[in-house]
This record gives structure tokens, sequence and C-alpha cells, in this order.
């Protein structure tokens, strides 16, 4: 529907609102953006293979926990990562402050140009390559490394040659989903003050009022995700990489100064993006707890909870029912469509999202009021309904992905076994299906937990009247320069954050090792 309604759109332009978008503003908002979504991809490409290479190729120092603290950037928020780097590294901050005062270093405005912000989304973001590559690097058939080895081939040769190209679709993939997410982004632009087309949408809506203008950027968002999905589909063409399930192949030895410079190198980037932000975080909520805290952090914890678990049962429920095995499902083109399309939410920004519900609900209220005279805008604007059924319609790509894939490992045989010994379709599902999807719908639940406890754009729009989550106070307090403030619902998200993402970690160790 958000879709459908943005591209109508179009049939109600504001031409003189528009023609001053689009002659004074357009022009800069395609540069800034592309821009933008060059550098980070580029970014997350390098450095997410890179590390997926060496934790599962290389035996280095400290490789086992280093391997899992890499996934726990994914509990930061990009906005809240932002912000302590602005807090710290601004001009007034006191790592620019040292610089001029005791090395005589001139200053700097971190926000000037693309630079800083390209690497703030790179060290967020990074954790989406890494988690896809790894697993791919670790599915690799072992005789065409080895068959690499045997011929002299040296490490570097074999990952260019070899492991590379088989991680092509895994970091294609992940490269994807972070070029969405950075295209979806509010918090961390609006923060750097750089404009993109998510911003220029907020202007449409919030300073000029205008719903018409604010889906028609909203719409060219919507065309240039499709772009970028159609573009990694055509540039993979009809390739096939194929893998085995076979031992894991002997790592790499690297001993001696090679070894711990590899180690300084992913110690290096676990530090930049989790524990030096995790420390300052700390360091501020200390010295402001006594007067940040209040009762008013148990209603944002409780809010933030309630659409949290709500919309993570909700999204998990449809999509293990999307995923349930099934002969018509296998069968049926008709039905393999209708769920691709339910899962092409992910590809909205979230400000897509809400624009086009509240764009959609206006016209039908328009409609509504027509008929009957009676407006329906009072029901659903700012109702819980509205925010959930966002959230579904965005997430349901990630718990589906996450459920699919354990469906898929249920063999043929348990279901034939199941029939003939005279198992319902009902029973079926309980106790065979349902048991064997469970680690894939924990981990998806757990991934749209963490995604719905961290999302702004949307929530900012469409949230009911005082109903505001963590994540819109982090937003607030940071937007106006209150960084040691807004430390104490970014710890608090951070925190739970990461114990979501220690639980998907060791679901994801249990079953590689039951794999």
């Amino acid at each position: 529907m958000p879709i459908f309604v943005v591209a109508l759109s179009w049939l109600f332009p504001e031409h003189e609102l528009w023609a001053h978008f689009s002659q004074n503003l357009l022009p800069g908002l395609i540069s800034s953006t592309s821009i933008l979504l060059i550098g980070v991809g580029v970014g997350v490409t390098l450095l997410g293979t890179i590390l997926a290479y060496l934790v599962v190729m290389v035996e280095f120092p400290g490789r086992k926990w280093l391997e899992w603290a890499l996934f726990l950037p994914f509990a930061i928020p990009a906005y809240v990562l932002a912000f302590v780097y602005l807090g710290v590294f601004d001009y007034s901050g006191y790592a620019q402050v040292w610089m001029r005062e005791s090395l005589g270093v001139p200053g700097f405005d971190i926000r000037a140009g693309s630079w800083a912000i390209i690497l703030t989304f790179v060290l967020v973001f990074y954790p989406y390559v890494y988690m896809m590559t790894r697993a791919s690097f670790k599915r690799q058939k072992i005789n065409l490394i080895e068959a690499g080895k045997l011929l002299g081939a040296s490490p570097l040769k074999v990952f260019f040659k070899i492991s590379l190209p088989l991680a092509r679709p895994a970091a294609a993939a992940g490269l994807l989903v972070t070029v969405m997410e950075t295209l979806a982004d509010f918090g961390v632009v609006s923060l750097f003050n750089y404009d993109t087309f998510t911003t220029a949408i907020y202007s449409a809506w919030g300073d000029f009022r205008s719903i018409e203008v604010a889906a028609q950027l909203a719409s060219l968002l919507v065309l240039a995700a499709f772009f970028l999905i159609y573009f990694e589909k055509k540039a993979r063409g009809q390739a096939k990489y194929y893998s085995a399930n076979v031992s894991n192949t002997k790592p790499y030895q690297a001993k001696g100064l090679a070894g711990w410079l590899i180690t300084l190198f992913v110690l290096g980037v676990f530090m930049l993006s989790f524990a030096m932000p995790m420390l300052q975080l700390l360091i501020w909520g200390w010295e402001s707890v006594g007067e940040e805290w209040s009762a008013k952090y148990i209603g944002l914890i409780t809010s933030t909870s309630v659409l949290t678990i709500s919309a993570a049962f909700i999204t998990v429920g449809i999509a293990t029912v999307l995923a349930l095995p099934g002969r018509c499902k296998q069968d049926s083109l008709w039905l393999k469509g209708v769920i691709r399309l339910a899962t092409l939410g992910y590809a909205l920004p979230g400000s897509v999202m809400a624009v086009g519900l509240l764009y959609g609900i206006n016209q039908i209220s328009a409609i509504s009021m027509y008929f009957s005279g009676e407006s329906i805008n009072h029901i659903i604007f700012g109702s819980i309904f509205l925010l959930l059924f966002a959230y579904v319609s965005r997430f349901m790509a990630i718990a589906y992905n996450s459920i699919e894939a354990s469906a898929q490992q249920i063999k043929p045989v348990f279901t034939q076994s199941a029939r003939l010994l005279g198992a319902t379709r009902l029973r079926l599902i309980w106790q065979v299906y349902l048991p064997m999807m469970t680690p894939g719908i924990l981990a998806g639940g757990l991934l749209v937990a963490v995604d719905v406890m961290k999302e702004l754009p949307a929530t900012y729009l469409l949230r009911p009247f005082g109903w505001d989550t963590l994540a819109i106070q982090v937003y607030e307090l940071s937007a106006e320069g209150l960084y040691e403030r807004a430390a104490i619902p970014a710890l608090i998200m951070v925190v739970f954050g990461s114990i979501l993402m220690l639980i998907f970690q060791g679901l994801d160790k249990k079953t590689s090792k039951t794999s």
C-alpha cells in the first residue's frame, strides 16, 4: 500500500513547491546521497569481507573471542555512534581541545564534507557484510582451498581466486542491506547536518506542510531502492555458487609479528565501533545520571518494550506461517509471488513507509468524509496499530529469511514418515516443523527486536501521542547537543541490544555445531 500510495501522489502535484525543490534542492540531494551510498558501500564491503576472512581462515591471537565481539556493533544504533563521535571530536569536544592545546593542531569541522559521516556508517553497518560473508567462508568447500594450497598459492592468492569469488553473493547481500539502511537513515544525517532524500522528506512534511511533496520525494527513494535490488540481481546474472557441508579448512597460522598486527587491526575495529563508544557512554552516563534520570524513564522503557515485544511476536508469527513447508507452497507460483511481495517492505525506508501510510489513510479518510460525512483520521492517526503495522511490514523480510532458512533444512523424509504414521497437518506442524524451525524462529525474533528497538524514522512520524521511546529520547537530546544526557537512554538501548545479540550469537554457534 505505501508503494502504491506514494506513486499516486504524482496525480496531485504542487507545482510551485515542487519547482522549488527540483530546481534548488534536488541536484544537491542526488549528489550528496550518491556520494554517501558509494562511500559507505565500498567501506563496508572491504572492511566486512576482510574481517570475516581473517576470523575464519587465519589463526591469530584472540581470534575466537574477537570473532564474536565483532557482532556487537549491531547493538549500537547508528545515531548513537554519531552523537558519541560528535561529542568527542566536534570543535568543542575534548579531543579537539586537547589537540589544539597540547599538539598545536588547528581545529577542524567534523561535519564538513562527507568523510566523518561515511566512517560512522561503515563502523555501524560493517557487521551486515561481516555476518553474511563469515557464514559463506565457513561453508566453502575444503577441497578447493586445499587444492590451492597444494599448488603453492599464497594466502592472498587463495583469497582473491577462490574464497572471495565464492563469497560474492553473501557480500553482495550484506552490501545491499547496508545501502538500504544508509538510504533509509534519518538520525545520523540530521545530526551531521548532511542533506539526503530522507531529510528532504521530513523537510517537506514538517517545514512546508506538504504531504504530497513528501510522498513524491519518497517515491524517488523507492525507485532508488528497487534500482539497487535490480542492479544487484543483474550483476549476479546466472552465475551459480555451490558449497558443501564438509569440515572446515585448517586456518593459516599467522605467527609472530604478522599475527599480532592482525590482532591489532581487528581489535582496533572493535574498539572504534563498540568498546570506545560504550566507554564514552558510561562516562557521560555516570556524570549525568543524577540530573537526567527520573520517573519518565520507566515510561520510556515500558513503551519501547511494549512496541518491541509486540512487533517481534507479530512479525515472527506471520513469518512462521509463511515459511512453513508445504506442498501447495512448493507448487504454487502465485503463492510464492504473494510471499515475495509480503517481504518487500524491507526495501522501503522507514520514512517512506510512514509517509505512505499517512498519505494513504488521509486519502481513505477523504473518501469516507465524502460519502459518510465522517473522518477516520482520529481513529487511525497516532495509533499503536499503525506503528505496529509499519514495523511488521518493514521487518517481515528479516524474520522470514531466518525462519525459511531453518525450514529448508527439514528433510522430506521427516514429513513422509509422519504422514505414513497418520499425523495430521496440525500435528505435523506442532511436533515436527516448529521444533526443527525453532532456531530460525528465535534468531529472527531477536533480529527483529533489535531493529524495532533502534528504529527512528517511522517511530518519529507515526508514534502515538505520549508514546515516546528510548530512540526518540536519544535523538531529541542529541539533536540539541545534550550528549551527556542522551547517554542515559542510549546506554539502556545498547545494553538491551547487546544482550539480544549475545543470545543470537549463542544460537548461531549452537546451530553451526549442529550442522
